[in-house]
């Protein structure tokens, strides 16, 4: 159970913050800057930082026809993964070379939807749907066809949390960094758009797939500083950029970067020292 939860009520005694953590687990955290948020119309619910080993990221080109590098994947495998699946893959084997114990966390606000929606068309139309395709449509089915290639049974979660999925993935890690510092940790983002039949579902203004991966190492230079605020006051939808493309900014650029979301704004700081592959 972490520090700051009492056990006798189950609620936090204070904001999860990694100065708190003991020494040798975490690097004190500097300060919030006074520009990441708007003083009065929002307050700090979480600041953490990961140590960053290596980062990549990926996005859909329509106009290549070459598939995207998933590194050691059995061929038969491979050719039944998605292209969600395939570039998620490739920005985690971008990260490489990986420990050979690698814990996972895989988020995907809508996981595998096209294969998912493939399959319910086929229900409508009295198909049975394919053991193989059902298998592959779980939300942990990605990270999962990553274990089998590396054949590294370490733990992995999987997360789904609207358009605050990557910034609660990320809260996901640094738990488990802090719980257990010295075990290296990767982070997989994927994102791909719901088919036209489900309607208008998000707000972005860019909808092309895209993925990013971070490997998390305990005695890695760089640091991803994270926070999470909770607005009080503000139009609502004032964010129409994805979650994600507001922290490959911060990455690619330095320095902070601010995204407004629906229910959190979330702040990042790229302290940079750490190799990423090409975008």
């Amino acid at each position: 159970m972490p520090d700051n939860i009492d056990p006798r009520t189950m609620r936090r005694t204070a904001p999860w913050s990694s100065e708190a953590v003991p020494a040798g687990e975490s690097t004190p955290l500097p300060a919030v800057p006074a520009h990441s948020a708007t003083a009065g119309s929002s307050r700090t619910v979480a600041h953490w930082a990961l140590p960053v080993r290596r980062w990549a990221y990926r996005q859909h080109d329509a106009a290549s026809a070459r598939k995207p590098d998933v590194g050691d994947i059995d061929p038969m495998l491979r050719r039944r993964l998605s292209p969600l699946a395939r570039l998620a893959l490739s920005a985690a084997t971008a990260c490489g070379p990986l420990p050979p114990k690698c814990r996972v966390v895989y988020a995907s606000q809508h996981g595998e939807i096209q294969r998912t929606t493939q399959m319910l068309d086929a229900l409508v139309r009295g198909e049975p749907p394919s053991p193989t395709a059902f298998s592959l449509s779980v939300l942990n089915a990605t990270p999962g066809v990553l274990s089998i290639a590396r054949d590294d049974r370490s733990a992995i979660n999987a997360i789904a949390a609207l358009d605050d999925t990557l910034g609660y993935a990320l809260l996901d890690a640094w738990t488990q960094h802090r719980e257990a510092p010295d075990s290296p940790l990767l982070v997989i983002y994927a994102f791909e758009a719901p088919p036209a039949c489900f309607g208008p579902t998000s707000r972005q203004i860019d909808d092309s797939a895209n993925a990013l991966a971070l490997l998390i190492e305990s005695d890695a230079t760089a640091r991803l500083t994270c926070t999470m605020h909770l607005p009080t006051a503000r139009e609502a939808h004032a964010e129409r950029r994805a979650q994600c493309q507001s922290l490959v900014t911060s990455l690619l650029e330095g320095g902070s970067d601010l995204w407004r979301g629906e229910r959190h704004d979330w702040q990042w700081e790229w302290h940079e020292d750490a190799r990423h592959a090409d975008v």
